[in-house]
Parts: C-alpha cells; structure tokens; sequence
C-alpha cells in the first residue's frame, strides 16, 4: 500500500454488462486510474466498453487478463452468481477486489468470501453506494457528533420490488436500504414481518428490534415510484433532533440551531452517480487500496445486512408471501 501511495493504480474490470456502463464505467476516469484492461465474455460488448470510457486492452479470459495485467485493483461487476465465482478466484488470486452489492446472494456465500479476503490480506469492498451518499453521510455524522442524542426510532421506506420472486427482491433490492439502516442505526437484534397480501400486491414492514434499543421499520411495496419515491427515512434522537431524508433531499432538524437543508435537483443519471454515492463508494474502494483511508464497506460488515435479508424473506414466506 505504501507504494501505492500517490501512484496511479493500474484496474482492471471484469464486466462489460448494463449496469456497469451506466454508473461505473462513466466515472472511472474522474479517479485519476490508468484503465488497463476490461474483460467480458461477449468480446463486443467489451470492446464497445473500452471506446466509450478509454480501457487499453480487451480480454474474454479473465484468468488471462490478471496474468498479463497484473492489476493493483480489481472490478467484477455482474449477477451475484458470476460476483461470487469469480470474485473468490480474484481474491484467492491476491487482488483487491470491488463487487457490487449484494457480494453474492446469500450470507454463507458473502461469508465465505470474507474468509477468502481475510485469508488472501486483500480488500474485498462491497458497492453499497447508499453509505457514501451525500445525505446518508451527513446523517452519520449527526448521529456520531453526539449532538443528535442516541437514536430512538428510524422508519426507512424502499420503492422497488421487481425481482421475480420474494426473495431475490428482497436479497438483490431492499439490502440496499437494509444496509444502509444498520450503516446508521447498529446490529439487529430480531424481526418482525407482516408482509403485504392483497391480490396483485408485493410489499411489507419489518418492524426491527436493534441493539441499540432503538425500534426501526423498513416498508416496501411495489407500487412506489422508483424515480419519485425511491428510499426515503426518517431518525429521531432523544435530544430531539431528527433527519428526514427522501430520495436524497435532506432536513435536519437541529432544536435551538437552523436546520440543515441539502437538495438535489432533478432525478437524472449524474444525480445517481453523485448524489446516491456511486462516485464516493469508488473512491473509497481506491482509498482503501491505496492505504489512504479505512475501506467503508469491507465484505465482512455486510454479512449481517445479508442475514437480515434472509431473515426478513423467511418471514415473508412464513407470514403467507407466495413466489
């Protein structure tokens, strides 16, 4: 890391797919990276990735590209099953590894990851951008200040279910606000889950006992507008300040001071990448990689999110939630 320090870090990027040239791809070369190489199984694909966003060479072989490449940072970005697969062989490999979040779709696999990390000494950083969004981190550090008093309540709203089933909604979608609810409020303690059954309807509210003491709900349903209504929350701390958030707009109530606004704007790809943390989430993987700063969201801290999830789709199916 030492030699890092400083230095451009050579990446080099498995995953060529929707997603990834959307909300990554665009920012890498606002990190001031050297972009190596990319490799996916559809030669075009990738190819078409390196002229839009500069990658010097094109691979189908990932195995061939770490060879050849020998990268100080490593991206896989795909489906949890690819992530998992070939993020173990990445890390196993002795690379520092980005995935997007969920790591892998369950919390054995998540875990199993987590030992490879540990084992290997390498960072394996998880993209749950929520905790670098601009909102998200005001509100942390409000709660951490001790001027917010110990949070008492947090009610956490999530606008989209669209995964074909239960639980891959909940395990692939809702762990983003799941994560970001124990990012802020602690560890989980128990559920309680009522899920949502009305004809043509998918949601429910988890009502959360924390370790903390404090009492948080996370509600869903379907019917929420992903571009209006996506993620919302509200904390309360018991010297009577209170954050409330919605799509990334920001008030801070603060009694005997002036409220602390943020707003941002128009719902559009940029805002996504900046002000839903994207852009912050990279760079603390970088950081990290570099030994400048403490990795935010190391693989390890979101084996709880995972289990939460699990819990949570257990509960909807034991309360009469069909696939």
């Amino acid at each position: 890391n030492e030699e890092m320090m400083g230095m451009p870090l050579r990446v080099s990027y498995i995953g060529a797919g929707g997603f990834s040239s959307r909300l990554i791809h665009p920012q890498l070369g606002r990190h001031g990276v050297v972009l190596s190489a990319i490799c996916d199984l559809d030669e075009a694909r990738a190819r078409h990735a390196a002229t839009c966003h500069g990658f010097e060479r094109v691979y189908t072989d990932f195995h061939e590209m770490l060879e050849r490449e020998e990268p100080d940072a490593v991206f896989c970005v795909g489906p949890q099953a690819m992530q998992y697969a070939v993020g173990l062989e990445v890390l196993r490999a002795g690379f520092p590894l980005y995935v997007q979040k969920p790591a892998a779709i369950s919390s054995e696999q998540t875990r199993e990851m987590a030992e490879a990390a540990r084992a290997a000494g390498v960072i394996c950083h998880v993209g749950f951008n929520l905790r670098s969004a601009p909102a998200a981190r005001r509100t942390r550090e409000a709660i951490l200040s001790g001027e917010f008093g110990t949070p008492t309540l947090g009610i956490f709203r999530y606008g989209l279910m669209s995964r074909p089933n239960w639980r891959e909604a909940i395990l692939d979608q809702h762990v983003h606000a799941i994560d970001l609810l124990l990012h802020l409020l602690g560890d989980w303690r128990a559920a309680q889950v009522t899920p949502i059954l009305q004809e043509g309807t998918r949601g429910y509210v988890a009502g959360l006992a924390l370790e903390s003491g404090c009492a948080a709900a996370l509600c869903t349903t379907h019917e929420m507008d992903a571009g209006d209504e996506f993620i919302s929350f509200e904390i309360t701390g018991r010297d009577g300040h209170a954050v409330f958030c919605h799509d990334g707009d920001l008030r801070y109530h603060r009694p005997g001071a002036d409220d602390v606004m943020m707003r941002m704007g128009t719902w559009n790809q940029q805002r996504l990448i900046d002000w839903w943390g994207y852009f912050d989430d990279v760079a603390s993987f970088f950081a990290a990689v570099r030994g400048e700063a403490e990795d935010i969201c190391p693989i390890a801290d979101t084996i709880r999110t995972m289990e939460l999830g699990e819990e949570i789709a257990r509960l909807c199916y034991e309360g009469g939630a069909s696939e």
